[in-house]
């Protein structure tokens, strides 16, 4: 029995070895060939793909379409599966390769039925870009089909990948509208909820136009909040509305980011301009980003050479430097959609009315595919603004014009920033490029800087509301705005541009840019005063440095509030307000992974904003109790406004004074934190800001965690702060160089080059990220080459 029991253990173990042995052969045959020579159908020169000791890659070539071929061949090789996810989120057709899990959001990405839009953007491209297009569809194909098993993302779903088609690459343009602008349009919903439910003089109040820590391009003042008077509004006389079974709180506000700047050559140790770029976005596995550099010699002399990041998807290169110009964005929060109360025909449910007449609702019959499920129908319901998108209050139809609708505004005219030379030429090209409208910061060789909207802009019959009827003659947009409308700032004499998500500019430029929901100005402030207090002769370090700024000036006022209000009185033998005081005292000004104080004052804000803003909006949280409400941005103004003047009219119900009510607020923050916290000493920042940077199949499979995640860290940095730091969202890069010195620059991006966990390139050079250590901007030595030839 004992040689039985043995020889079974054997053969067990056996099997278990070769299946191990076999499973790991089977995931290496998806890494890619990295060196060599292969003949490539679909090059008309000889192509090199070379990569340096982190995996970032340089291709070189004759022609702009053949580096295009090498571009989607090294995309095809790394990050096909990152690819699929994007171009299928975009289309709504995430389902039929991850089944049911995902039909609320292929639902809802559905109606706007971007696929037929990006078929729609191909067709309307010229013959030089759809050449650079079509090679760089026919490498992604190639360098997939190099592998000689499928990416691992499928062989653990057991599918198989589907073919890279031209429209994808629209797609993925058109997936950073959906991700970077508001595809339910909940930010124009809301506001007319609160609009439609509160005293005009309140709403506005609620929706300040800009707070006091606004630090726009120009100089432009915004009246402050006009507090309503105890006449116009009394909450004392409101009902608050009923809480009971209310789980959903305001949404985190992590999804704000994004830095960018430019410095003039008079200011700058090399006499060109210096740009330093950090795009905040969530942060996953394999980050967004890929680096690369293309270098393309020219029949006619126009080649180019060009360092940066780009988008797997896409043959552009998304901001960097071409030796000539630097560039970088940040999303600008600017008004991109009309939402239309659509009014129907009285004579035919079957029709709606516009100010032209009546007109029949159309219909789209979208299927969606289930993977292991039964395909599900949708029927759109289309009006000539746009799809409906979902109901008012009143139950009353709502159609979305949205810029991504339109072909028009998708395109592929960064390709023509490649040869851009000076700062006036980027500002001419941002007003025609097709992407998510954003703040674009541009350097040139001599010194010369510029800010503009890059991308198009919708041009508005009337000044924006947030809900027009569709009998309103001002409903829908007119067009485009032309080049020259856009605006634009060239040269200041400060010598410095920024953007932060915030309001950049006031008068007429905001009017026509619009207000989308901008971040406070909170950190465009800071990063604005790092860059003047730092001088001249900068250089990259000097951009490093305040780019990992985490001083929390934004919540210093916060601190000494309720450090004045943890008095004698106020803690009164109560324990736990008596720990606070102490940890308060350990204040370090900074969103430190050692700090508890910060933890504890953020934590104190938040359930203040909370209870105000919700009793502030009672009356529309009354009438919409499904509706998740969330506190616009600029409400610190308004907040600010009341904690200081505690007005009694305004004083959220079931307290008497307004120090009773920050009492109440400290205790319920202190109550709500985890129980991590049982001595507050402990319960530092670092311990809630720990990241959690995972692969998107490892949330399904949390046995594959180790192999597919980047480990988790303690990082310092926070929302309203230059060093935007969450637990997966962030600094998608980090970088600064000038044109013409780009070997001086520095890099830094989380994660890896690769999607492939047995890859060397999977998380190299995460920790110079995590950590703030430079890295070169330019791509290394190369230590792989593969040329792809004819």
């Amino acid at each position: 029995m004992k040689k039985i029991l043995l020889r079974v253990a054997l053969a067990t173990l056996g099997l278990f070895i070769a299946m191990s042995i076999g499973g790991w052969l089977l995931l290496r045959g998806s890494l890619p060939v990295v060196d060599g020579r292969l003949h490539a159908k679909g090059v008309l020169s000889v192509v090199t793909v070379e990569r340096d000791a982190v995996g970032a890659v340089t291709v070189s070539g004759v022609s702009r379409a053949d580096v295009a071929y090498g571009l989607g061949y090294a995309h095809g090789q790394d990050r096909f599966f990152q690819m699929d996810l994007l171009r299928r989120a975009a289309a709504g057709e995430l389902s039929a390769l991850l089944g049911g899990a995902t039909m609320q959001t292929d639902r809802m990405l559905r109606m706007h039925r971007l696929r037929s839009v990006a078929r729609a953007v191909v067709a309307r491209a010229s013959p030089e870009q759809r050449l650079v297009l079509d090679a760089y569809t026919a490498g992604v194909n190639a360098g997939l089909g190099s592998l000689r098993t499928r990416p691992l993302e499928y062989l653990l779903l057991g599918a198989s990948p589907e073919a890279w088609r031209a429209e994808d690459s629209a797609l993925c343009v058109l997936a950073m509208f959906v991700q970077l602008q508001d595809p339910d349009a909940h930010t124009k919903v809301q506001r007319a909820l609160v609009a439609g439910a509160l005293p005009d003089v309140a709403a506005r109040f609620v929706y300040a136009e800009a707070t006091d820590w606004d630090a726009t391009l120009d100089h432009t003042p915004a009246a402050a909040p006009l507090m309503p008077s105890e006449a116009d509004y009394d909450l004392t006389k409101v009902t608050p509305a009923d809480d009971r079974g209310r789980t959903r709180r305001a949404r985190s506000r992590e999804l704000i980011g994004s830095n960018n700047w430019v410095v003039s050559g008079t200011r700058t140790a090399s006499g060109a301009a210096l740009v330093a770029n950090d795009m905040h976005l969530g942060i996953r596995v394999p980050n967004t980003w890929y680096r690369a550099r293309l270098h393309w010699q020219g029949s006619d002399g126009e080649g180019a050479d060009i360092a940066g990041v780009t988008l797997p998807g896409a043959p552009t290169v998304v901001a960097g430097s071409n030796g000539h110009i630097a560039w970088g964005f940040t999303n600008s929060y600017g008004d991109y959609q009309e939402l239309v109360t659509v009014v129907p025909d009285p004579a035919d449910a079957a029709r709606y009315l516009d100010g032209q007449g009546s007109h029949p609702f159309g219909h789209a019959r979208e299927r969606i595919q289930v993977r292991g499920g039964t395909a599900v129908e949708i029927d759109v319901l289309t009006t000539r603004f746009g799809p409906v998108v979902g109901q008012d209050a009143s139950g009353r139809r709502l159609a979305l014009q949205w810029t991504a609708h339109d072909p028009q505004a998708v395109n592929f005219e960064m390709l023509r920033m490649e040869q851009v030379r000076t700062v006036p030429q980027a500002l001419d090209l941002a007003a025609q490029v097709g992407i998510p409208a954003q703040n674009l910061v541009v350097g040139d060789q001599d010194g010369h800087i510029g800010w503009t909207i890059a991308g198009q802009i919708p041009k508005r019959r009337a000044s924006a509301v947030p809900i027009r009827l569709s009998t309103d003659a001002a409903a829908g947009f007119d067009g485009w705005l032309a080049a020259g409308d856009h605006p634009r700032i060239m040269d200041p004499t400060s010598g410095q541009l920024s953007t932060a998500n915030a309001r950049v500019v006031g008068g007429g430029s905001l009017e026509r840019i619009g207000d989308g929901g901008y971040d406070r100005g909170a950190r465009a402030r800071q990063v604005a005063g790092d860059l003047a207090d730092r001088g001249d002769h900068l250089e990259p370090a000097d951009m490093l440095a305040v780019q990992l700024d985490d001083r929390a000036i934004f919540l210093e006022r916060w601190h000494g509030l309720l450090k004045d209000l943890l008095d004698d009185a106020a803690i009164n033998g109560d324990p736990r307000r008596s720990e606070v005081a102490t940890v308060l005292a350990t204040w370090s000004g900074h969103a430190g992974i050692d700090d508890a104080a910060y933890r504890i004052v953020r934590a104190f804000r938040q359930e203040v904003e909370h209870r105000v803003f919700s009793a502030l909006i009672a009356p529309a949280r009354a009438r919409s109790p499904g509706f998740a409400f969330r506190p616009p941005a600029s409400f610190e103004g308004p907040l600010w406004m009341l904690v200081s003047a505690r007005p009694a009219h305004l004083l959220p119900p079931g307290q008497h004074d307004w120090r009773a009510f920050l009492l109440s607020a400290l205790d319920g923050a202190v109550a709500s934190l985890p129980s991590e916290c049982a001595k507050l000493a402990e319960c530092t920042w670092g311990r809630a800001n720990v990241s959690r940077i995972r692969h998107p199949l490892s949330a399904a499979v949390p046995a594959l965690s180790e192999l597919l995640d980047v480990p988790p860290e303690m990082l310092p940095g926070d929302n309203d702060m230059p060093r935007v730091q969450g637990t997966s969202f962030g600094a998608s890069e980090r970088f600064a160089v000038s044109p013409g010195h780009e070997a001086d620059g520095y890099f830094e991006m989380p994660g890896g080059q690769s999607g492939h966990p047995l890859s060397p390139y999977f998380r190299a050079g995460h920790e110079r990220w995590a950590h703030g250590m430079r890295a070169p901007f330019l791509p290394g030595k190369p230590e792989h080459r593969l040329t792809l030839a004819p």
